[in-house]
């Protein structure tokens, strides 16, 4: 059976935005720089055979990314994450300070999938964080369900985004 695949580093950057979404105001600048940042995001998967990731790889499979972070790609993310938010998912156990945020998260379709996240993201600096998620699904792929275990580290590179556009990641290593 196929299901539709999604991108673990998309996974990942939403994750991110929904953090910095419960974290901050719209009225109020992010902790962080503004500028180029690089993410790398390590994914280990069980439960899910089929997928490259589900096949036992040792120390997991490695996604690094670039992102370009502006004021406008900030509020457009945090606005976007509050959308998808509303849309099918219920978030609790938010706890949040300048330096932490942790959250819970289930979400629900029509196609009959479930998933339970549960999120933790360190913002170290100003120009680094890092953090870790695990997140369990079900549906009629999984009926025996896969889990996700991701550990992420970010940094800032630039203020100078280079090539790389807003609202636009770029994949460094697959």
């Amino acid at each position: 059976m196929k299901i539709r695949a999604f991108s673990i580093a998309s996974l990942a950057a939403f994750l991110a935005s929904a953090t910095w979404a419960a974290a901050q105001d719209l009225s109020t600048h992010p902790p962080i720089r503004m500028g180029l940042w690089e993410s790398e995001v390590t994914t280990n998967v069980s439960g899910a055979p089929d997928l490259p990731m589900g096949r036992g790889v040792d120390g997991g499979h490695t996604t690094v990314t670039q992102g370009c972070l502006t004021p406008e790609s900030w509020t457009k993310e945090i606005q976007g994450a509050q959308q998808r938010h509303a849309a099918d998912c219920t978030q609790s156990n938010l706890q949040q300070d300048p330096h932490k945020v942790t959250f819970d998260e289930v979400c629900s379709n029509q196609g009959g999938y479930s998933t339970n996240v549960h999120f933790e993201m360190l913002i170290d600096d100003p120009e680094n964080g890092h953090g870790h998620a695990e997140v369990k699904t079900s549906g009629p792929a999984f009926p025996q369900g896969m889990t996700m275990h991701m550990t992420m580290k970010t940094k800032f590179l630039s203020s100078d985004c280079g090539s790389v556009k807003p609202g636009e990641g770029k994949v460094i290593h697959h």
